[in-house]
């Protein structure tokens, strides 16, 4: 999609439970909501890590994949299987 087809852009942050900060870009589109999420620390050691899903009706949907990838980047240990 084009970025002129944007209906609304938001930018929210906020801190996650592991004390990292957390950017969240949602986009709705026409037919779809886009959410881009990213942690970029300003202190070692440096991470610049961000992940984007879609869903086609629900900014909540979309939002939980995106950390969910997000996550699985982060913190890997936390999906280990033991």
């Amino acid at each position: 999609m084009k970025t002129a087809d944007y209906l609304s852009w938001d930018v929210i942050q906020f801190n996650n439970e592991y004390g990292d900060e957390i950017e969240m870009d949602i986009i709705r589109y026409p037919n779809e909501y886009q959410i881009t999420v990213n942690i970029c620390d300003e202190k070692p050691p440096y991470r610049d890590i961000t992940a984007t899903a879609t869903h086609p009706r629900s900014k909540k949907h979309a939002a939980k994949k995106a950390m969910l990838q997000l996550y699985k980047t982060a913190y890997p240990t936390l999906f280990e299987h033991k």
